[in-house]
């Protein structure tokens, strides 16, 4: 808080000066009040601690009452390609630092209508992720016409979007893709010997599997969805649960060969 004289020499004899209290917060106290060396004398320094009576009439300026923040870096959203961006490609998604407790600046309102998606991948690495994908699900379609068989379940159509969607994550790694669906599948088989098929033994199953993998180490959101196909169309243990396994192995080695283009993220980030 800065301190001035605002009268004439002449007239400040007729005034007393207020006290001056302490400036609020931590670490903003009074430096100096200078007043008019003819008037009035030397300058005093006021004490931080307390308050200290001036002997001619001043005005006071305080301080304004809004703290300046130490700026806070913004926070990194994790993506699913670290290392598959180009430079144009390349967007800060921001996430803003503030908690509940602080105020909402008008700053931080712009920021936050910001969209925080990933940034998108180089289109190279989408052309080689995309025909990955197609190519592993065809090949569960065509296996599935040779032997006169469904090999091709949605669960495993959004356990192909993890693999080559997002191969980094812990839920699309081999563990989680063969050891998750393998569970969920003996999870389901087991709810429909005790509670037979219905729709809500079905949802029971789901909910199971995610516990049950979950205890594994096996996360694998898609596996839910394998326990429930199980109970809901009351599927054989066989061929059902041989053909589940091989076509989550096709997943697995044909996201080796693309994880190995140099385009995408390496894959598998580990095996077990």
């Amino acid at each position: 808080m800065g301190v001035r004289n605002f009268f004439p020499a002449d007239r400040m004899r007729r005034w007393t000066t207020p006290f001056l209290p302490q400036a609020p917060g931590p670490e903003e106290v009074l430096a100096t009040a200078r007043l008019d060396q003819q008037a009035i004398g030397d300058t005093r320094e006021i004490s931080p601690g307390g308050r200290t009576h001036l002997k001619g009439p001043i005005e006071a300026t305080p301080d304004p009452e809004t703290r300046v923040e130490p700026s806070r870096p913004p926070r990194i959203a994790h993506v699913a390609y670290p290392g598959a961006f180009g430079k144009d490609d390349e967007k800060t998604a921001f996430l803003s630092p503030t908690s509940g407790n602080d105020e909402t600046t008008a700053t931080d309102v712009w920021r936050g209508l910001r969209s925080r998606a990933p940034a998108r991948p180089k289109t190279a690495a989408i052309a080689v992720f995309t025909a990955g994908a197609t190519i592993a699900l065809v090949t569960l379609v065509a296996f599935g016409t040779v032997l006169d068989q469904v090999w091709l379940i949605p669960p495993l159509v959004a356990s192909a979007a993890l693999v080559f969607g997002a191969p980094t994550l812990p839920l699309a790694q081999p563990r989680s893709v063969i050891g998750g669906q393998l569970l969920a599948a003996l999870t389901g088989f087991a709810v429909l010997a005790v509670a037979g098929s219905s729709i809500w033994a079905a949802a029971v199953a789901g909910g199971l599997a995610l516990g049950v993998t979950a205890l594994t180490r096996t996360p694998h959101s898609p596996a839910a969805a394998t326990a429930t196909v199980v109970v809901a169309q009351q599927q054989p243990l066989v061929p059902f649960l041989p053909i589940l396994i091989a076509a989550t192995v096709i997943l697995v080695l044909v996201g080796m060969i693309v994880g190995r283009s140099g385009v995408t993220p390496r894959y598998p980030t580990y095996w077990w």
